[in-house]
């Protein structure tokens, strides 16, 4: 059980009704039905507790996660491949879970890359954007200082520099979510949910 656990909108005072509002709906456009972000009875789950909890946080940061998808240069399946290996650098298993979904339903990435990556693990075979992007947000997401100038180098190569930033974004990004799922221990969702 999450320590944060999932609330009905009818329970949450004003200023968490309009949070809720709010993240429902850019969720909805986001995610749709690619992952379980919001349970039968309404309630929304993964982070979205603690985004609701702090609404003044929780919805800037789903707006931010749009404006950084408007940022050219990183294909879809780089970004994946980079929130995964974020992921799974924290062992942010609800973060795995979701985003594990969105690379296998819309993008090109296998499912038995998917797995790997989100084990750890770099597969064989990725492409040259895939394995940058793997390789810079394991980087970032585990070692202490600057990122090596060679994995710059390479990533601009492989990405542009808009490219490069946005994977920088998407990994600091996704490791405060990460941080913030496992601060508040946010379960999986059980099928049917």
């Amino acid at each position: 059980m999450s320590r944060v656990p999932p609330v009905t909108r009818d329970t949450l005072p004003p200023h968490q009704s309009d949070g809720y509002d709010e993240l429902d709906q850019i969720a909805s456009k986001a995610f749709g039905d690619k992952f379980t972000w919001k349970r039968k009875d309404g309630a929304l789950v993964g982070p979205f507790p603690a985004f609701i909890a702090a609404p003044e946080a929780g919805v800037g940061m789903l707006q931010y996660l749009g404006k950084l998808a408007t940022i050219p240069g990183l294909p879809a399946e780089a970004k994946e491949t980079a929130i995964l290996s974020t992921g799974a650098h924290f062992k942010a298993a609800y973060e795995l879970y979701a985003h594990g979904n969105i690379a296998v339903k819309t993008t090109d990435l296998p499912q038995e890359q998917v797995e790997q990556i989100c084990d750890g693990k770099k597969p064989e075979g990725l492409n040259e954007a895939c394995s940058t992007a793997y390789d810079v947000a394991k980087y970032l997401s585990g070692t202490p200082g600057p990122l090596p100038q060679e994995m710059w180098d390479r990533s601009v190569k492989a990405l542009g520099r808009d490219g490069t930033l946005g994977l920088a974004h998407y990994v600091g990004m996704y490791a405060y979510t990460c941080i913030i799922l496992n601060a508040m221990d946010a379960p999986v969702p059980k099928e049917g949910e």
